[in-house]
């Protein structure tokens, strides 16, 4: 009997041991939705994209075909405070073969100064009165002071010598003046007898007809 006892007792402890063991199972669970498993990194949300911004572009102004022309000389006069004295940064020329002209634009470091514009028989050396050999039948001299093209450090910001252009009525143009405050620009021209000129945006062009 006492045999019995203890063997009911020993299977009584065994059946408590097997079920704490059950409940200890039942209690563990996996991560659920939106639970990180501990080493396990945590995904995070894609950046945001941004669009493509389109660039701002100012609005050109149309070119005027018919108006403007002359033959004769111009003049501009302006009262320019000095020093510094207004620089001729660059020069650049183009053809406008819908319109028939060639133009040649003079970018200008500083206020706009005063300026002349005229045909000439031939083109001569400010100062030396040299004659300056270049293409073309027919020449159109630009005259602007206060101006220069070079710095207050000496340095040239125009090209020296005669720039030949390859257009119907443009044939080269060269500085040729840039004494005392006064700077000499010319244009060698293909028999042309009409030009225009006028500024925009800090520089001084000049069309001539074809």
């Amino acid at each position: 009997m006492q045999r019995q006892t203890t063997t009911f007792a020993s299977f009584c402890a065994a059946l408590a041991v097997a079920v704490i063991s059950l409940a200890s199972c039942a209690t563990s669970s996996s991560p659920g939705a939106g639970q990180s498993s501990p080493g396990q990194p945590t995904s995070a949300p894609p950046p945001a994209t941004s669009q493509p911004v389109s660039p701002t572009t100012s609005p050109v102004a149309p070119i005027a075909c018919t108006d403007g022309w002359r033959t004769g000389s111009v003049t501009v006069t302006r009262q320019v405070a000095v020093p510094p004295v207004p620089v001729a940064r660059s020069v650049r020329t183009g053809s406008h073969p819908d319109c028939k002209f060639d133009r040649l634009a003079i970018d200008i470091s500083g206020p706009v100064p005063g300026y002349s514009v005229s045909f000439a028989q031939k083109v001569t050396a400010d100062a030396s009165g040299k004659t300056i050999t270049m293409p073309g039948t027919s020449y159109l001299v630009i005259r602007l002071s206060p101006a220069a093209a070079h710095t207050t450090a000496g340095q040239l910001t125009l090209p020296t010598g005669v720039q030949a252009v390859n257009d119907p009525m443009l044939r080269a143009w060269t500085t040729s003046g840039d004494f005392e405050g006064v700077l000499h620009i010319a244009l060698g021209l293909a028999g042309g007898s009409k030009y225009r000129v006028g500024e925009a945006g800090g520089r001084i062009y000049v069309d001539v007809a074809w």
